[in-house]
C-alpha cells in the first residue's frame, strides 16, 4: 500500500514541528466535538441562510424566514436585528457537555403537599378531670382509707373519716326541724316549718352528707359525730395532701384525685412548623414503653405565644386512654401528616360531612349538634381550616429543593425549554412558599409541566455568571437603565394604564387593586417587540409580577406596606424597560360624561370598521348615525364634535371621507383623554406611521388590535397600539 505524501512530508518534518502541530488538532477537535450542533453549521452556508429572521422596520410584527417585501406595506424586509440565541438567561450546550455536566431535570407538579411534622413530647394529666378533695368542716382526721399517693378509687369510694363539733350542731338542727314539722299543721305555720326542715337538710347536703345518711338521722333520731368523704370520681390519687389525727379547717386541701381514662400529649413545635399545624388535626405518637402500637389524639390547644428563648410554642393534644395505658411522665414520639391545599387548608377526607366541637377536638359528629362536654355548638370542619372532599381543592405547585438556588426569599431555578438543536436551559426567578420535605411550594413564576433541573443548576448558574449575563449572584448583569418614555410604542401603549391603576391602589390599597395591575401587566402582548427587547421585557415583566405576588402576601396585614411595595416594583421594572413609573393620579371624570362617552364610541366603532372593510356606503351610513348620536348628546364638549362627523358623512367619496376621520378621530380622542380615561370601557389608540404621506393618524379600537381604516385592505394590518384610554371596569 502507497503512502500518502502527506504523510511522507510529516516524517520528514522536524520533530519540533509535530510538537505544535499535534496540540492545535486535538485543540481543534476538542473545540469542534463541544459546539452545540446549530454551532457547527458553516456560517456561509444556504442551511444558516435559511434560519435567518426578516421583518419591516414599519411593521416589527412581520416575521418572514426570507427577504422580500412586507404582505402590509411592500417595503423591503430587512434582517431581525439583535441576539437569536434565547433570553436574557437563556444557555445552549452541547449533549455532550450536557452529559458531562449529569444535568438531571425533573417536573414542576401539581399536587397536595405533603408536610410530616416530627414532634416529641410527654403524656400529662388531663386537667379537666383532675378534682381537687377539701374538708367541708373544721374538725380532726380520724381514719383514712386512703393513704397513699397514687390508690386508684372508684367513684363513691370512702376516702376518710373526719370528726367534727360543727356536724353535731346540724344534725341536731335536722332532728329537731323533722320533729317539729311532724307536729305541725297546714297553713303558713306548716309551710314554715317545712322550708326549715328543708333549709336543714341541704346544709348537711353541702356538707357532703349523703341523702342516704341524711335519712338515717331522721329515722333515727341520734346525730352521728363522723362525717365520710367519699371519692367524687375515679382516678388515681395524685397527692395526698393531710394526715390520719391531722386538724383540718374548712375548705383544707386533703386528696388531688386525677381521671386517666383520658390524658394530654404536651408537646414544643419549632415556628416553622406552625404552618403545617392547627386545631383538630389528627396526631400519631408512640412511647417506648409500649412499642409497636401507635396512639392517636387531635390537637386541642397551639399556644398563641412564642417562647422568646427557645422559639417553640407549646401543642396539647387529647388522647383516649382506656385501658390506662398511658402514664403521665412517659415521653413520646410524634407525627402530624399535613396534606395542604394552595390557600394552607389542610384536606382531610375522614372529616367529610363531619362537625367538630369548637374546644373539645376529640367530640366529632355526622351532623350539627351541642358538644357532650362543653354543650357548645358543633361546626362544620370546613369551618375549622379543613377540606374534606379533596377534589375541591386547589393543589399547590410544587418543584424539588435540589432545583432552587435559593436567595432569601426568592429562587432561582433553570428551566429546559422545548426545540432547538441541543439542550437549552433558561435561568428564571420565582417566589417560593415554604419548603415541604424534599420540595417547595412554588407561589409564582413557573407553570405546571415544565422541566426544571434538579442537578446541575449551579453550573448553568456559574457558566452565566462567567458570561456576564444575569444570574442568581448578579441578576441585573450586563443590564442599565433606559431613559424613561424610550419603551417601544407597542410597548407603552399597552403599559400605559399601570402608572393609573397604581395611583388607584395607592390611594386605597386593597387587594382588587392589586390584581388589577397584575392583570394589566400579564396581558401586555409583546410578540411584536424586537429580539433584544422582548429579552429584557420578558426579565423585568416576570419580575414585576413576581414582586406583585410577594406585595400581595402583605396586603391584609399591612396595606400600605404593600401598596408601597407595588411602587417599588413597577419602579424598579419601569427604569430598565423604559416606562412611566410614576404613580398617575385617579381621573375626577363625571360618570355623566362618561355615559355618554360610552353611546358615542360605540357608535363610532361601526365607521372605524366600515372604513377598514373598504365599505365606502356603510362608513357615509355609520358617520351620520354618529352624527346624530354627538348631536343628541347633553353634553356640550360631545355635541360640538358633530360636526365634524357631520364632514365626514357629506364626503364624496372615501379618500375623502378618511381624510375628514381623521381630525374627528383625535377630537373623539383628546375627549376621551380629557373626561373619560378608564371609565369608558375597553377604548385603544392605534397609530398608522405611513398613513398621509408618512405624517401618521391615530384611531380608537375597542380591541388591541390594528384593522387600518385609513388604507382598507390594501394594508390592513399597518399600525400599532399605542396607548390605553380605558379597560374593561
Amino acid at each position: 500500500m502507497k503512502t500518502p505524501s502527506f504523510l511522507r512530508k510529516l516524517r520528514s518534518a522536524p520533530s519540533k514541528l509535530l510538537v505544535v502541530i499535534i496540540p492545535i488538532a486535538l485543540f481543534l477537535a476538542g473545540w469542534w466535538f463541544g459546539l452545540p450542533p446549530s454551532e457547527k453549521h458553516d456560517h456561509g452556508s444556504s442551511e444558516t441562510a435559511s434560519e435567518e429572521v426578516w421583518t419591516c422596520s414599519m411593521h416589527p410584527q412581520i416575521r418572514q424566514p426570507e427577504f422580500g417585501l412586507c404582505p402590509i406595506c411592500n417595503m423591503d424586509l430587512i434582517p431581525l436585528t439583535g441576539s437569536s440565541d434565547g433570553g436574557l438567561r437563556e444557555l445552549s450546550i452541547s449533549d455532550e457537555a450536557s452529559a458531562l455536566l449529569d444535568i438531571r431535570v425533573a417536573p414542576v407538579v401539581r399536587e397536595p403537599a405533603e408536610a410530616e411534622v416530627r414532634l416529641f413530647g410527654r403524656i400529662g394529666y388531663d386537667e379537666r378531670r383532675s378534682t381537687t378533695i377539701t374538708s367541708r368542716v373544721s374538725g380532726r382526721l380520724d381514719r383514712l382509707f386512703v393513704d397513699f399517693t397514687g390508690a386508684t378509687v372508684k367513684k363513691g369510694d370512702h376516702l376518710a373519716e373526719i370528726y367534727s363539733p360543727d356536724l353535731l350542731v346540724a344534725q341536731k338542727e335536722l332532728i329537731g326541724a323533722k320533729e317539729s314539722m311532724s307536729r305541725s299543721g297546714g297553713g303558713a305555720v306548716g309551710e314554715t316549718r317545712r322550708r326549715i326542715l328543708e333549709s336543714a337538710r341541704e346544709k348537711l347536703r353541702l356538707l357532703q352528707f349523703t341523702d342516704e345518711q341524711i335519712r338515717s338521722i331522721e329515722e333515727s333520731k341520734s346525730p352521728e359525730d363522723h362525717l365520710t368523704l367519699y371519692a367524687p370520681q375515679a382516678g388515681i390519687v395524685t397527692e395526698k395532701l393531710a394526715n390520719e389525727g391531722q386538724y383540718v379547717k374548712t375548705g383544707d386541701p386533703l386528696f388531688k384525685v386525677a381521671d386517666l381514662s383520658a390524658v394530654w400529649l404536651k408537646m414544643e413545635a419549632y415556628e416553622s412548623d406552625l404552618q403545617w399545624l392547627r386545631y383538630a388535626q389528627k396526631v400519631e405518637f408512640e412511647v417506648e414503653a409500649i412499642p409497636g402500637k401507635t396512639f392517636e389524639g387531635r390537637i386541642a390547644f397551639i399556644d398563641p405565644d412564642l417562647d422568646p428563648m427557645k422559639r417553640v410554642t407549646n401543642i396539647r393534644v387529647n388522647v383516649e386512654n382506656p385501658g390506662f395505658l398511658l402514664k403521665p411522665g412517659m415521653f413520646a414520639k410524634a407525627l402530624v401528616r399535613s396534606a395542604t391545599s394552595a390557600d394552607g387548608r389542610v384536606l382531610d377526607p375522614s372529616l367529610e360531612g363531619k362537625w367538630i366541637s369548637p374546644m373539645h377536638p376529640e367530640i366529632v359528629k355526622d351532623g350539627p349538634g351541642q358538644c357532650d362536654i362543653c354543650g357548645m355548638d358543633l361546626v362544620p370542619a370546613s369551618e375549622l381550616g379543613f377540606i374534606p372532599n379533596p377534589e375541591a381543592a386547589i393543589e399547590p405547585l410544587l418543584v424539588p429543593a435540589s432545583a432552587v438556588l435559593k436567595t432569601g426569599r426568592r429562587g432561582v431555578v433553570y428551566v429546559r425549554l422545548q426545540g432547538g438543536d441541543g439542550p437549552v436551559f433558561e435561568g428564571r426567578e420565582i417566589v417560593l412558599g415554604p419548603r415541604v420535605g424534599e420540595q417547595y411550594i412554588v407561589e409564582s413564576g413557573l407553570s405546571e409541566g415544565e422541566l426544571v433541573v434538579s442537578r446541575g443548576a449551579f453550573k448553568l448558574d456559574s457558566e452565566l455568571q462567567i458570561r456576564a449575563k444575569p444570574s442568581m449572584m448578579n441578576p441585573n448583569a450586563g443590564l442599565s437603565e433606559m431613559p424613561a418614555h424610550s419603551a417601544p410604542d407597542v410597548l407603552t401603549g399597552q403599559w400605559a394604564p399601570v402608572p393609573r391603576a397604581l395611583g388607584r391602589l395607592l390611594e386605597t390599597p386593597d387587594p382588587a387593586g392589586l390584581e388589577e395591575i397584575k392583570t394589566l401587566v400579564s396581558g401586555i402582548d409583546a410578540s411584536s417587540l424586537q429580539p433584544d427587547e422582548l429579552k429584557v421585557w420578558v426579565e423585568f415583566s416576570r419580575k414585576l409580577l413576581n414582586d406583585l405576588v410577594v406585595a400581595g402576601n402583605r396586603m391584609e396585614q399591612s396595606p400600605q406596606v404593600a401598596a408601597g411595595m407595588t411602587a417599588n416594583a413597577i419602579e424598579k421594572a419601569g427604569r430598565f424597560l423604559g416606562l412611566p413609573y410614576e404613580p398617575v393620579a385617579p381621573p375626577s371624570g363625571d360618570p355623566k360624561t362618561a355615559a355618554e362617552l360610552r353611546k358615542i364610541l360605540k357608535a363610532y366603532q361601526p365607521l372605524a370598521t366600515a372604513l377598514a372593510g373598504d365599505d365606502d356606503p356603510a362608513a357615509a351610513s355609520a358617520a351620520k348615525s354618529l352624527a346624530s348620536e354627538m348631536e343628541a348628546s347633553s353634553v356640550s364638549e360631545v355635541a360640538e364634535l358633530a360636526p365634524m362627523a357631520k364632514e365626514t358623512a357629506a364626503a364624496k367619496n372615501i379618500d375623502s371621507r378618511r381624510t375628514a376621520f381623521k381630525p374627528l378621530s383625535d377630537a373623539l380622542i383628546g375627549l376621551v383623554r380629557k373626561r373619560g380615561i378608564d371609565a369608558v370601557g375597553n377604548t385603544y389608540v392605534v397609530h398608522c406611521p405611513m398613513a398621509f404621506d408618512g405624517k401618521g393618524a391615530d384611531w380608537l379600537s375597542n380591541k388591541p388590535e390594528v384593522k387600518n381604516p385609513y388604507y382598507g385592505d390594501m394594508m390592513l394590518g399597518c399600525g400599532a397600539v399605542t396607548d390605553t384610554l380605558s379597560t374593561e371596569n
